[in-house]
């Protein structure tokens, strides 16, 4: 038992001290109030070291992420928040992928949700590819204006009004592509927690039934 709770806290470097002690100290106590003396019962009981890391830290970054934080958010902490998001939904794929019961199913649901984020990453990127292609025409534009101005002045001042209107154009567009990205990294994480917490309710059923079959 002393080996596996050794792997299993190796696995567990991304907690503070004291949650990493909270986790230690609470699987330690299950297994010896189980009687799960064997690093071979621990892992019958618990999947191995790894997979009990990956699942113990999808859990904390769930809690993290629905603790109530202040109302107001600056642009750094939201990017800090998407970040924190990518990661967790990172940990939860790991977490389900790591649970042999619930892999078949897992996968088949995993490949949707990546073709769909694909999806939507593709819409983005053309979206970000217009928008960039609005920019150099408008800086183009409004260049041909300025070098123009000295011999065909009305011209010149069409030319640098057309450019610098494209150019606002471009600047309205830069937070709909924020929004958006965050968005779809919201709705991912959504759909992540909702299947990593039916998966896992299917997977102790399953364990619980096993146990009674084997009693």
């Amino acid at each position: 038992m002393d080996k596996y709770i050794a792997e299993f806290k190796s696995y567990l470097n991304q907690l503070n001290e004291t949650e990493l002690a909270e986790v230690v100290d609470f699987y330690s106590e299950y297994l010896q109030d189980g009687d799960f003396v064997t690093y071979e019962e621990a892992v019958k009981e618990l999947g191995t070291p790894r997979q009990l890391a990956r699942k113990v830290l999808a859990d904390y970054s769930i809690r993290l992420l629905n603790a109530p934080g202040s109302g107001k958010k600056s642009i750094r902490s939201r990017v800090r928040e998407s970040q924190s998001q990518v990661r967790t939904i990172w940990l939860i794929v790991l977490a389900i992928l790591s649970t042999p019961l619930t892999i078949p199913i897992a996968i088949a649901v995993l490949a949707v949700l990546f073709a769909g984020v694909v999806a939507g990453g593709a819409v983005i990127f053309a979206i970000i590819a217009a928008l960039v292609g609005i920019l150099l025409g408008g800086g183009a534009a409004l260049a041909v204006g300025i070098g123009i101005l000295g011999t065909a002045f009305n011209t010149g001042l069409l030319y640098i009004g057309g450019g610098i209107a494209v150019i606002g154009a471009f600047l309205i567009g830069l937070p709909i592509i924020n929004w958006l990205i965050r968005w779809m990294i919201r709705v991912t994480l959504m759909f992540s927690r909702w299947l990593y917490s039916k998966l896992s309710r299917k997977n102790r059923a399953e364990q619980a039934e096993e146990r009674r079959d084997n009693q």
